[in-house]
């Protein structure tokens, strides 16, 4: 999990991811009120296990997103609109299998319409395509219209834990089935609502939202793949409404969830997880993409992310998009011939060990490290000859520390963004040991050429930023479309 908070939409929201960026990803959207806790930690980690790089996120005034003073939103449905497409941008997620529930649902629906080229398939939970007691649909039940003309419950103290706990606790069981309610789960649920929220009294904000204008007559338009899952007890939007939701969208799916409500309780995840993951099965993402998707989850979290990836690829779920069968042309053109014996050589960045099996082949004592646990272990499993650690570039063992007589950064480089990319150049340079080598392979830009990635191919001046007082270049050329560069230390 990579919870953080990201500008989406013009507005800080936080956003969460499950599995890996090199799967099709799947967009959960809450109904109102809704934090991204609506979609429960164990759903998303199932879904992820199904092959789904699973986002969720935090509504505006709800848990760590942004928030406005109670009643009074500074935005409208279509915000929440925007918001969900702001989140798929800030992850470089081009298109997603959509799922909303209640009011998410309702975000889902005008996603397909008005956002159609994001949106793969779309899959809509208890909800309705016009709103309960809405004209020609079956209006909400008995006992929940006796439960509204009953008055709702006073507002707690909205700084009182255990009074806010106990509303929130109580406020979702009139729209439960009639399958047994875990009220200290419930409740549990509920305190970790509190204890994220920013403000946790302006989430009723969502129900002054303006709605904007009804697009019930528009669903005939939505042309993507569609799946409909809806309790056969739903109190507030009776099953008719997913009954009519699956006949107004061209070919939609209706599946009704037994002794369920207005809700998605762990009863059904048996069913609704495989029906999830068989229809969000579209949409997998080109190289580039996860190359993005993995760079927008952060320096921090790119450790995670790529040793999703390259788990999710043993796993044989995925390709590593970067992989290679053979050491890079240049490595070999370079070191053909050489002896390496008695000499100690560093790959950057070893991933499965192409490039370090080579050198350990010449007779060099390599080790070769990567971010990732599960690479390493393939790489240690393929080229038992060489060495390999687990270790990150931004924060090394200090003992390897003008420890090796070559080094090398095939390509490294520039794959870290703009903010980390000096110093992981500064600490590739402090492995170079008195009177050794540092190779380094990059793909090449004009100083003039929009720095666009990832990968972010190198200006000259970023190669040569490798020489230091004591690590002199000995040459910095192009070859073909990428840098060939090296860099001798002194013998002090």
């Amino acid at each position: 999990m990579t919870e953080r908070i990201m500008r989406a939409n013009g507005v800080d929201l936080c956003v969460e991811t499950f599995g890996t960026p090199a799967d099709p990803a799947v967009l959960l959207i809450a109904g109102a009120t809704g934090s991204m806790l609506s979609w429960d930690d164990a759903f998303c980690a199932r879904l992820a296990d199904g092959g789904r790089y699973v986002i969720r996120y935090d509504h505006r005034d709800t848990g760590r997103s942004v928030t406005y003073p109670p009643g009074e939103p500074g935005y409208g449905f279509a915000d929440l609109v925007a918001d969900a497409v702001g989140v798929l941008d800030a992850l470089a997620v081009v298109r997603a299998g959509v799922v909303g529930i209640s009011m998410g649902g309702g975000i889902a629906q005008l996603l397909a319409l008005d956002h159609a080229d994001r949106v793969a398939s779309l899959t809509l939970i208890a909800t309705s395509p016009a709103g309960p007691n809405a004209p020609g649909l079956p209006p909400m039940s008995p006992e929940l219209l006796a439960h509204f003309a009953a008055g709702a419950p006073p507002a707690p103290d909205w700084t009182d834990r255990d009074a806010v706990v106990e509303h929130l606790a109580a406020e979702g069981r009139p729209y439960a089935g009639p399958r047994p309610v875990d009220a200290r789960a419930a409740r549990e649920a509920a305190g970790r609502v509190f204890d994220r929220a920013r403000n946790i009294a302006s989430s009723a904000n969502h129900f002054l939202a303006g709605g904007g204008e009804p697009w019930r007559s528009r669903l005939g338009e939505i042309a993507v793949p569609t799946l409909v899952l809806h309790g056969d007890a739903d109190p507030l939007t009776p099953p008719a409404h997913g009954e009519a939701m699956a006949r107004e969208v061209p070919g939609a799916r209706l599946v009704l969830l037994e002794d369920t409500g207005h809700e998605l309780p762990p009863g059904v995840w048996d069913v609704v997880v495989p029906e999830i993951v068989a229809h969000t099965a579209l949409a997998r993402p080109s190289r580039d993409e996860v190359l993005a998707r993995i760079r927008r989850l952060g320096t921090v979290d790119a450790g995670t992310a790529f040793e999703r990836l390259y788990a999710a690829a043993a796993r044989g779920e995925v390709d590593v998009p970067w992989h290679r069968e053979q050491p890079h042309r240049l490595i070999v053109a370079r070191f053909d011939g050489v002896d390496g014996t008695g000499k100690r050589a560093l790959v950057v960045g070893a991933g499965y060990g192409q490039d370090a099996g080579y050198l350990a082949g010449l007779g060099f004592d390599v080790v070769g490290f990567d971010i990732s646990p599960t690479a390493v272990a393939a790489a240690r499993e393929r080229f038992p000859a060489a060495r390999f650690e687990v270790a990150d570039l931004l924060d090394p063992p200090a003992a390897w520390a003008g420890a090796f007589d070559v080094v090398l950064d095939v390509l490294i480089a520039q794959s870290l963004p703009a903010d980390v990319r000096p110093t992981a150049i500064a600490n590739t340079g402090r492995f170079v040991a008195p009177g050794g080598t540092l190779l380094v392979l990059a793909h090449a830009r004009a100083d003039d050429e929009p720095a666009t990635g990832p990968p972010w191919p190198l200006t000259r001046a970023e190669v040569e930023s490798y020489a230091t007082d004591d690590l002199r270049a000995v040459r910095v050329d192009r070859a073909g479309p990428g840098w060939r560069a090296e860099f001798r230390r002194a013998v002090s």
